[in-house]
């Protein structure tokens, strides 16, 4: 006969499930974790407000869209171990790398038109596990994980506004531990496939009144304001129900609406030869309902319709959350694009307490761009003009047992279309 020790499987998603999600029958609730270290910084947003992180087109596949009209590769990674509720001891470990690749087509058929492409490989690993014979003796081991691998496209035009879409196919895969007494026990898999989309609108608010706003500081020295206003929707993880041993008792996906708008202001300094985005204040609020229900006068659960439960002006306009949403909200303080300030909170369906959030970023952008003033070398101004690396370092639930530590080491290179006009 097979055992178990006295921490089971089933601990452990329940714990998992109630601290982090709490809402409904779902499975796999891994999906709903945000793997990127400044979204997650910025209260666990990235629905409504432009990014180029490579993680981003996880919230939103239409980030794609945005990305790509400037940014031709980008590729971030976990430079060290990122162990979720590292309070509780329980070896949680969380792995995720993500890759993009764009173009901007407007030199090449004359309208502003850019695609782009991602990837990522999001693993929550729940540790190994041991079973036993009845003499106490290890007799199997299994690693117990949920993981997927989501690919994801998107479409931008830069028109006026910035009209982004976007779609992403992901293949799900969880593997638990069978601590049952049945001789079979063992390892137990579900596989299946789920569908994100998304849009994303971002409005030059300036641009568009004038573009050639600006005011003097100088003789030679030019302050251009920038304030843009933007809106984005998304619906993840679209799929119909997973099963892991027995098809009649097949568990209901998480899937998820989230809805919330942007805003970025801030001013670029501009002389003959030089240009740098001098400060950025950017904020987003975004609300997220999961779309599972109870069916009435029974135990059986059913999907929802498109925001059934949202509220707009509590869940978006206060930001407050409730049993059926959670309330996001989030702030980016940028310094001449070398070191960034993030600020976060959320709270809502399965937060009794708002969770707070914060994190830094330092960014060789600012840097580079001094040096090739200095230099005046075109190695110096081929780096300022297509080489960007950042590093993140985040406090995703700030001052709680659940608080966990996330850093994040991304590269970038962009306006590679400069090179072939």
């Amino acid at each position: 006969m097979k055992t178990t020790s006295s921490l089971t499987i089933l601990f452990l998603f329940n714990l998992f499930s109630v601290t982090s999600f709490a809402q409904g029958e779902a499975a796999v609730p891994f999906l709903l974790l945000n793997p990127s270290p400044s979204l997650s910084a910025m209260g666990a947003t990235g629905t409504a407000l432009p990014t180029e992180d490579p993680f981003g087109f996880l919230w939103n596949p239409a980030q794609l869209g945005y990305t790509s009209q400037t940014n031709n590769l980008s590729f971030i990674f976990y430079p060290s171990k990122l162990e979720w509720f590292p309070a509780f001891n329980l070896d949680w470990e969380f792995k995720a790398i993500a890759f993009n690749a764009g173009y901007n087509f407007e030199e090449l058929i004359g309208f502003p038109l850019s695609f782009g492409f991602g990837y990522s490989n999001p693993e929550f690993n729940f540790g190994t596990f041991y079973m036993y014979d009845e003499f106490g003796n290890i007799i199997d081991e299994v690693e117990a994980k949920d993981y997927y691998n989501a690919y994801s496209f998107g479409l931008g035009v830069d028109y006026f506004v910035q009209l982004s879409i976007g779609y992403t196919i992901k293949d799900v895969k969880s593997l638990l531990a069978d601590f049952s007494s049945s001789p079979d026990s063992g390892q137990v898999k579900a596989e299946t496939t789920v569908n994100d989309f998304g849009i994303l609108l971002n409005v030059p608010v300036l641009k568009l009144i004038d573009d050639k706003m600006q005011a003097q500081l100088d003789e030679n020295l030019f302050a251009k304001p920038i304030f843009n206003f933007s809106l984005g929707y998304s619906k993840s993880n679209i799929g119909d129900e997973i099963t892991y041993v027995d098809p009649a008792q097949a568990v209901l996906l998480p899937r998820m609406d989230r809805l919330g708008y942007g805003i970025t202001a801030g001013f670029d300094l501009i002389s003959d030869n030089f240009r740098i985005n001098a400060f950025n204040l950017t904020f987003t609020v975004e609300a997220d309902d999961i779309l599972i229900k109870r069916e009435s006068m029974s135990n059986d659960w059913e999907y929802q319709q498109t925001l059934s439960d949202l509220k707009f002006w509590k869940n978006i306009v206060l930001i407050e959350g409730d049993e059926k949403i959670v309330s996001h909200a989030g702030t980016k303080l940028e310094f001449v694009e070398t070191v960034s300030l993030y600020f976060g909170h959320f709270s809502g369906r399965g937060y009794p307490d708002p969770k707070e959030t914060n994190g830094f970023e330092i960014r060789a952008k600012g840097l580079l761009k001094l040096c090739a003033v200095w230099a005046k070398d075109p190695i110096t101004d081929f780096l300022r003009d297509h080489i960007d690396i950042r590093y993140y370092n985040t406090d995703y639930s700030d001052f709680n047992i659940t608080q966990t530590k996330m850093t994040g080491l991304a590269f970038y290179i962009h306006n590679l279309n400069e090179l072939f006009e």
